[in-house]
């Protein structure tokens, strides 16, 4: 029951957050940047830059929430056809492949992450190292791992579907 707990405190808490969070920055700088364009007929140098990167963390931390919550696209006018056991046994391999794709993305992400951190490269306008930005990928990647380890574990979930968690 603690794990259960833990994982509803990260994701439902702390990854929602981040998500929502990120969004809401990249949203308010490009408001920003429309003011100060069209009001004050300036610009933001910056601003594309912070939108961008801030919709990169809140795309693959909200992957993750929404693959947790079901919140995903699915087709499951063949698995809800079969018989239960078949049901369960798709959903599983569903899971088994989303864990082989999540897992990849993050030692990909991982190893493209490191390369960045040692070759110092900077973004164009915050001057900031770009491996904080792709930091991204292998972090929603592992929350993707969690997912659908949680998932397989789990098997369907009677009350909101066959392939929710």
């Amino acid at each position: 029951m603690a794990m259960s707990d833990a994982l509803d405190f990260l994701f439902e808490r702390i990854a929602t957050f981040v998500a929502a969070a990120t969004l809401t920055l990249a949203l308010a700088v490009m408001a920003a940047q429309v003011v100060f364009r069209y009001v004050f007929s300036d610009s933001l140098m910056w601003s594309e830059e912070v939108a961008r990167y801030a919709l990169v963390w809140s795309s693959m931390v909200g992957a993750a929430v929404a693959y947790r919550q079901g919140g995903h696209v699915a087709v499951t006018d063949l698995v809800v056809r079969l018989p239960a056991l078949l049901q369960a046994l798709a959903v599983r391999v569903v899971h088994l492949l989303i864990l082989g794709f999540a897992v990849l993305l993050t030692w990909q992400g991982w190893s493209l992450t490191m390369r960045s951190f040692a070759r110092n490269q900077m973004t164009a306008a915050l001057e900031m190292d770009i491996a904080w930005i792709q930091l991204a990928i292998p972090v929603g990647g592992a929350l993707m791992i969690i997912v659908a380890l949680e998932a397989i574990w789990r098997g369907p979930h009677p009350s909101s579907g066959v392939t929710s968690v």
